[in-house]
């Protein structure tokens, strides 16, 4: 039996419609390429220009007063979303694809899609993964309580509902998105009762070292967010530590520690950021090599200079070329500058790859380069705070679940010490979120409780990434007739021909399943 492997449905298959998706895809389109980029959003941007063209047509003071809060730098993605636009008109070629969740990723260049209650595959001859970032997970006493955001959560609430907090509003945590959400709020008139800051000026101070002349400018933006807030009469504090969330039905207080004295202070609503990671769920799940981050206590994907993955699946998974490739702040944590950058990087690479060129240019490379320049400042000016300490046996660190850090920890005692067995045992990272939220916390009690040294493991991945309809499993479209059909001679006698067939054993095909 011969079955023939589907042909591609284009050259390139992005997912992501963020900075780095963007110009990835206007690139390859330029050079002639045909392009799908599938993306969860309604429109392109990602999380930084997120809503971007709709809050430019919006010429109404409230609207002008947000463009205006949100800054320069917000409105800078007008230019590259407006070409990515010119190039995905009918046939034009780019293959935009809005609102449509990527649920697998192979290493051969298949990609699983959800639109609504459809569902399929298409395939690339090269894949590249421009899903971006998360916050960085930070369980604490009270953080799944009702009126605790994080800071990006709310930027989203700004950029596409167009909503403001109202109340008694506390920010704590780190780094510069932080500083940035507090200035955005007071000039929508949203004073910030409190901006607690958990690195020290002794980061700060260590930090200078890694300074750069392409650091400076990034670094008195940053002071100028500091002397407006402090002109403002925000109150800001460093050093913040053990914060918990207090209340019923929502949150109604908040607790922290700073210069060893405890402090309580009523709160409406509580925005918590530790900083930005990588997303690893899809590079995971497509079983490519991850690498640990231990000064940002994080995963992020094992990629060459261009971005190429190493797929870490064993021969019997998957023996071929691995043809995906991690981008923009899912790849290293850059900002938009970064991810743009880098995204032509990519896209040099991937025409490289079709066309058994050179790959990217000496001035891309450089490009990316000065664009990350700044980053070792700011990892070592604003450490991970919220997160640095493993939390205490009552507070939830599986918020799909319900699961305590007293419950995997007792789990982990018990001889469970292996991430997927723990998972098996309690369901830790089985809910909506797949372990976005809980994998790094559980890797890293498992890791203390074990003694071990190294890369903390993860759970496994595998598909479907996001939840799936099953209504949708069962209309697949795009289908590998390869995947679908196995055969097996385990229960038939050797070389006896098959009830109703005319060929012998030795003319059936065993296809593995995906």
């Amino acid at each position: 039996m011969t079955l023939n492997a589907p042909l591609p449905d284009a050259d390139v298959v992005i997912v992501g419609c963020g900075p780095s998706g963007m110009t990835a895809a206007v690139t390859l389109a330029e050079a002639g390429r045909s392009v799908i980029v599938l993306d969860m959003q309604p429109c392109p941007g990602g999380q930084i220009f997120r809503n971007l063209e709709a809050n430019l047509c919006d010429a109404s003071p409230a609207g002008q007063s947000l463009l205006a809060a949100l800054g320069p730098a917000y409105r800078a993605g007008a230019d590259l979303i407006r070409r990515f636009r010119a190039f995905s008109g009918a046939c034009s070629g780019i293959d935009y694809r809005p609102q449509t969740t990527v649920w697998e990723v192979r290493p051969d260049g298949t990609v699983g899609w959800l639109q609504g209650m459809n569902a399929g595959y298409v395939r690339g001859r090269q894949v590249l993964l421009a899903h971006g970032a998360m916050e960085r997970p930070v369980p604490f006493p009270g953080w799944t309580l009702p009126g605790v955001m994080t800071a990006g959560a709310v930027q989203t609430l700004l950029k596409a509902g167009r909503l403001k907090p109202s109340g008694r509003v506390v920010l704590a945590g780190t780094g510069p998105l932080l500083l940035l959400l507090a200035n955005q709020l007071h000039q929508l008139g949203v004073k910030p009762a409190l901006v607690g800051r958990t690195d020290r000026f002794s980061d700060a101070v260590r930090a200078a070292r890694h300074l750069r002349p392409g650091g400076v400018l990034p670094l008195v933006k940053g002071l100028g967010w500091l002397g407006r807030l402090k002109l403002a009469g925000v109150e800001t504090l460093t050093g913040l530590e053990t914060l918990a969330a207090h209340g019923k039905d929502g949150v109604e207080s908040v607790s922290f520690t700073v210069g060893g004295k405890r402090r309580t202070l009523p709160c409406d609503l509580l925005i918590v950021h530790d900083g930005i990671v990588p997303a690893i769920d899809i590079p995971n799940a497509a079983g490519l090599r991850l690498q640990w981050d231990g000064p940002n206590a994080s995963w992020r994907p094992e990629t060459t200079v261009d971005g190429l993955g190493r797929s870490s699946l064993p021969p019997e998974f998957y023996a071929g070329t691995c043809v995906l490739r991690v981008t923009g702040d899912a790849r290293k944590i850059g900002g938009a500058d970064a991810a743009m950058a880098h995204g032509v990087v990519a896209a040099q690479a991937i025409l490289a790859a079709l066309d058994h060129g050179r790959g990217p240019s000496g001035a891309a490379l450089r490009a990316v380069g000065k664009t990350l320049a700044v980053r070792p400042f700011l990892d070592a000016a604003f450490p991970p705070g919220l997160a640095r300490e493993l939390p205490g046996d009552e507070t939830i660190v599986c918020r799909c679940e319900e699961l305590t850090a007293g419950d995997l920890r007792a789990k982990i005692r018990s001889g469970f010490r292996n991430m997927d067995a723990l998972r098996g045992e309690t369901r830790c990272g089985m809910g909506p979120c797949q372990g976005r939220s809980c994998m790094v916390t559980a890797a890293r009690l498992l890791e203390d409780e074990t003694s071990a040294a190294g890369c903390p493991p993860t759970f496994r991945g595998r598909p479907p990434i996001r939840p799936i309809p099953l209504g949708a499993v069962a209309r697949l479209s795009g289908l590998d007739p390869r995947a679908t059909i196995r055969l097996t001679l385990e229960d038939k006698p050797e070389n006896a021909p098959e009830s109703g067939s005319e060929h012998g054993a030795e003319d059936m095909v065993d296809v593995p399943a995906h």
